[in-house]
């Protein structure tokens, strides 16, 4: 594996005027592994993240196609590693993939996008999310559909009941006919719209490179018909002690609407609470990811 890149991490005034100012204004607190969140928790609301725990054995973790993660250091970073599967999507096409699944609720989500008023299944399911995770990429296997993907899952996915897929997800990728970063819709398994969205930094994803990736997804009081979706980077997401750095900085955003449509399919907005969030990676050989969470946050004032 290639060296971890090591940064001197910046003062706080400095890391809060690293932020995008189009963005929400960032909370001052860091969770227990570091990790500066930019909107604040949720009274009373879900969270999770992995800190010492081993994602094989939790069971508020999980993994598609049987797989498993191995421990791994770097240096002071201790992180994961998670090899791709070979699969046929449904959409058609072979690929590779690998994913990981953060439970925060506990439970399982019972309704789906169509059979319930305002698509939740429990209070305790992640309603405005804010979710986090520093990934890197090996091997680029398929470049027609590599990407990392940040995914909130808003009912039971099954090729068996297709109208029980609902989720949206933000993704990253190396750039090409996809662009370098989408929004993307699935509420019939397995027709996916997606929206091309122009990155707001130089950047793309690249082999062998560790990357802070964050997900905001909410809705702003009063106005549960539409719902900001922001994917948020760190491109030198270490410091030389391999704790969190953020420098998180605005890479695209997406505003779904009630009646604007996302492409082919929808134009339903999908304002629910995810019972499960997903790290997805396709096209490369495997992936690396280290201080994985999630949590409900506060939704920002329009």
């Amino acid at each position: 594996m290639q060296p971890m890149r090591t940064t001197t991490p910046l003062p706080t005034l400095a890391l809060l005027c690293l932020l995008t100012l189009s963005g929400p204004a960032p909370a001052t607190e860091l969770d227990a592994q570091g990790v500066q969140m930019l909107l604040p928790a949720q009274a009373g609301g879900s969270a999770l993240a992995l800190g010492t725990q081993d994602p094989n054995t939790d069971t508020r973790f999980g993994f598609d196609y049987k797989a498993s993660a191995t421990a791994a250091q770097e240096g002071p970073l201790r992180y994961w590693n998670l090899q791709a599967t070979p699969l046929t999507y449904s959409s058609g096409g072979k690929g590779f993939t690998a994913r990981l699944h953060l439970r925060a609720s506990g439970g399982k989500q019972q309704f789906n996008w169509k059979t319930q008023q305002g698509y939740l299944s429990s209070p305790q399911d992640v309603r405005n999310q804010e979710f986090t995770v520093y990934v890197r990429v090996h091997e680029p296997l398929t470049p027609v559909n590599a990407q990392v993907t940040l995914k909130i899952r808003g009912g039971h996915h099954s090729a068996k009941d297709g109208d029980a897929a609902s989720c949206t997800m933000m993704t990253f990728g190396p750039g090409g006919a996809s662009g370098i970063t989408r929004f993307a819709k699935e509420l019939t398994h397995p027709l996916y719209d997606y929206v091309v969205l122009a990155p707001q930094l130089d950047t793309r994803l690249a082999d062998n490179t560790w990357y802070g990736l964050k997900l905001l997804s909410y809705s702003h009081p009063g106005t549960p018909l539409q719902v900001v979706n922001q994917l948020y980077i760190d491109t030198t997401p270490f410091d030389a002690q391999g704790r969190p750095a953020n420098r998180w900085q605005l890479l695209s955003e997406y505003t779904d609407v009630q009646g604007k449509r996302t492409g082919r399919h929808y134009d339903t907005v999908t304002n629910w609470g995810g019972w499960q969030t997903t790290l997805r990676m396709d096209g490369y050989r495997s992936l690396d990811f280290a201080y994985p969470s999630v949590r409900e946050a506060q939704a920002p004032a329009p």
